[in-house]
């Protein structure tokens, strides 16, 4: 049997939002490997904010050991990624 996680991973990518099909503004894109869940934010701010309430709502309710082989309460470990220039560019 596989030991039971204690941790959320969420990993935090920058975008420009300059790409051919992209929104004309920089932005930024959480994703997480263990609820199977994404969101962004214009800002670091309102990301943090809708990553609280991803992980409120899919953990909601339910038995996060049966489901998603977490601890109740799990760690949330955030990880963000900038570009080498993002100082430039922000």
């Amino acid at each position: 049997m596989t030991e039971i996680r204690d941790t959320i991973h969420v990993n935090v990518e920058y975008f420009d939002g300059q790409d051919k099909d992209d929104v004309g503004h920089p932005y930024f894109v959480a994703s997480c490997v263990e609820i199977t869940a994404t969101t962004d934010g214009e800002t670091l701010d309102e990301l943090f904010k809708n990553i609280q309430e991803m992980i409120e709502l899919y953990l909601e309710d339910t038995d996060t050991v049966a489901e998603f082989n977490l601890v109740p309460n799990p760690r949330i470990l955030v990880t963000v990624e900038l570009p080498h220039d993002y100082a430039k560019t922000a």
